[in-house]
């Protein structure tokens, strides 16, 4: 893996509008970086330190153990009484994203990326079109799709269950770069409203990026104060996405749809009452333990059954379509990869 010199580092900061100032840097401008980290239990010698937190929720002993532990420089909103280098910055979240996917060589510009955003549905849909996906990839002997989920995580290299929806960027570009190093072509991922209002996600852009839908969730001082502070977070999607898929049954589709047209290069509508979306779906009905639903697109109007309990899932359902259509995964792959789908595995 390619490493970078600390000059490097800021003058990336200046390119993203980060930056606000260096103390004591000149020295040490062409010294290479070896280690990024915001865990002071993760450092070792010659390790970038960021200074990970909103003010006062970040603690000086941490900044200490790090230095101790062999970090050279930090990365922080404030100027703490140490004597190593610094680099002042405006946000600490977008510097780590920032810092983060350089330190990986930018590994998301070699994946196809889908991201998710929604109240309820995300671990479902990002199960649905690692399926179809999967299915797919089964065909030309290719590596699984990889996905970041609040279920868990897959990367090619490690397996195991997560503890946030949308990782912290460090981890993210961690999965990233694993997955390319293990020849795999698409990450799927949930994308949380929290990760997109502090910046977690904040370099990134999404081949797909899909809307699901919104509802009253995550209002509290520790994360949104109000709904429309909720809602504008997860509308940042579509500034980080070229092609948006959008429910047209969601709730405030309306602002929705346009947020969507606003911002993105193209937009793919999916809907279970409105004819005129991209990805229609009609005669909805329960078989059994099934869901069997006939869907309607400009390449194919055919059946399709869901082995998961629950007409809402036919939503969902829709959103994977919506993608792997788009992708150009032919009918017959999104058809089995639907029907064999579970949320988890």
């Amino acid at each position: 893996m390619e490493k970078y010199t600390v000059k490097d580092y800021i003058e990336r900061l200046k390119e993203y509008g980060n930056f606000v100032d260096e103390i004591n840097c000149k020295a040490i401008y062409e010294t290479k970086v070896d280690v990024v980290s915001y865990d002071s239990k993760q450092v070792t010698k010659n390790t970038l330190f960021v200074c990970k937190g909103f003010g006062d929720n970040f603690k000086e002993e941490y900044l200490i153990d790090a230095i101790n532990n062999g970090a050279f420089l930090y990365v922080s909103t404030k100027k703490y009484n140490v004597d190593i280098p610094c680099i002042l910055v405006k946000n600490a979240f977008e510097a780590l994203c920032i810092i983060s996917d350089m330190y990986y060589n930018f590994p998301e510009n070699k994946l196809n990326l889908i991201g998710i955003t929604g109240t309820k549905g995300k671990s479902t849909t990002a199960y649905y079109i690692k399926y179809i996906l999967d299915e797919y990839a089964k065909e030309f002997n290719k590596k699984d799709t990889a996905i970041i989920s609040s279920i868990d995580t897959y990367d090619g290299v490690e397996m195991f269950e997560s503890h946030l929806t949308t990782p912290e960027s460090l981890d993210m570009f961690k999965h990233f770069s694993n997955s390319v190093e293990s020849g795999i072509e698409n990450l799927v991922m949930e994308v949380s409203s929290q990760a997109l209002k502090i910046g977690r996600v904040h370099t990134l852009n999404y081949d797909y990026g899909v809307f699901l839908n919104i509802s009253e969730d995550h209002i509290s001082p520790v994360e949104h104060p109000d709904f429309d502070d909720y809602f504008d977070s997860k509308l940042k999607l579509f500034e980080k996405c070229n092609i948006a898929c959008v429910n047209m049954d969601a709730a405030c589709q309306d602002k929705i749809l346009e947020r969507a047209i606003c911002d993105s290069k193209e937009v793919i509508t999916f809907s279970t009452k409105n004819e005129k979306a991209n990805v229609y779906a009609y005669n909805i009905r329960k078989e059994g333990f099934n869901t069997v639903f006939n869907v309607k697109t400009s390449k194919f109007d055919r059946e399709f059954i869901l082995t998961m309990p629950g007409l809402f899932n036919v939503e969902n359902a829709l959103a994977a379509i919506c993608v792997t259509a788009r992708m150009g995964i032919p009918e017959n792959y999104i058809y089995m990869g639907l029907k064999k789908a579970r949320s988890s595995r």
